[in-house]
């Protein structure tokens, strides 16, 4: 008897440390997971989009493991809300673990809102699931790379509504006209539709022409056609939409400018492989706003340091370069 009970006991023991190994492990692999993100934002601030890892821009970033959160340079609020042990800090960067936030099966987002007393009132907080969460809703995704382009292009919308005067800017914009419009225009109206595709097939032209009047002509008969559609949608529906466009363009155009670049980082990317970055689908603005950027990197128009002051920068700036 009491050599069976000594068996268990160390049975027991065994278990516990297989446990506790793998709780390990698996802490270990979600704190280098978000190191490397961290490591990222310094690529991206360094050969990318200069000011991004700056301080004044920083956005925590709530991660869901498999049985609890881990956050990135929490807020005093978040710490005093959710109950959080420190598990790495090194450069600037501290790493918290905590509770499951909430029971949502998936996040891939940036959240703000209106309800004091929450942790993302007026201010952004980046939410992403872990890599193995995101290939159950993602099933592409695949690798720690494709994994991390989805983040940083998430984290760059934390970015831009951190800049002064952005989130004001997107309250007023959407509040005239609400956000879905673009995405129902699109798939209420064929020659809406239609035009954009036109529209997006020009932005293409100039963009790989190799010289500049061909890209010039690409550019204004891209103008005119976008000209045509806004007044049409105007006469005929009663709605301005320009602003709205010009907003998500520049919102949803540069982070996904972000991902491009990040692709190109890792080596051994081909854009032609990856048509679902520049061409038109249901909301049509990724697209064209990626294009409208990549057309004015081939021009050497700056436009980074404005485009989250002013919405029309990218429009305003290649209209004039013509």
């Amino acid at each position: 008897m009491p050599a069976f009970t000594m068996k268990k006991k160390t049975i027991i023991s065994l278990l516990a440390l297989v446990v506790m190994s793998a709780g390990a492990q698996s802490l270990n692999k979600d704190v280098e997971r978000l190191q490397y993100v961290c490591a990222l934002k310094a690529v991206i601030n360094d050969s990318i989009w200069n000011g991004f890892a700056d301080k004044q821009y920083d956005v925590p970033l709530l991660y869901y493991g498999d049985t609890c959160c881990y956050v990135v340079n929490p807020t005093e609020q978040f710490l005093a809300k959710y109950p959080s042990v420190l598990v790495h800090g090194d450069n600037d960067i501290l790493i918290y673990q905590t509770k499951k936030v909430d029971d949502q099966p998936f996040h891939m987002h940036v959240t703000f809102t209106d309800e004091e007393g929450s942790i993302d009132y007026r201010t952004p907080v980046m939410r992403c699931s872990s890599l193995e969460q995101t290939s159950r809703t993602v099933p592409d995704v695949t690798s720690v790379n494709e994994w991390a382009t989805m983040v940083m292009h998430e984290y760059f919308h934390g970015f831009q509504f951190k800049n002064d005067g952005y989130l004001d800017v997107y309250e007023t914009i959407t509040n005239a006209v609400l956000p879905d419009t673009l995405i129902e225009l699109s798939a209420c109206h064929d020659w809406y539709r239609e035009s954009i595709t036109r529209e997006n097939d020009l932005l293409l032209k100039a963009i790989d022409a190799n010289d500049i009047e061909t890209s010039r002509a690409n550019t204004q008969a891209f103008f005119k056609l976008r000209n045509e559609r806004r007044e049409r949608v105007k006469k005929e529906l009663g709605m301005d939409i320009v602003a709205l466009e010009q907003l998500y363009e520049t919102m949803e155009g540069s982070a996904r400018y972000i991902e491009y670049r990040l692709y190109r980082h890792f080596g051994n990317f081909n854009l032609t492989d990856a048509k679902w970055l520049y061409t038109v689908g249901r909301k049509y603005y990724y697209a064209t706003g990626f294009n409208l950027l990549r057309l004015s990197d081939k021009l050497k128009i700056d436009y980074k340091y404005g485009i989250f002051k002013d919405v029309s920068t990218v429009e305003r700036n290649l209209r004039n370069e013509f």
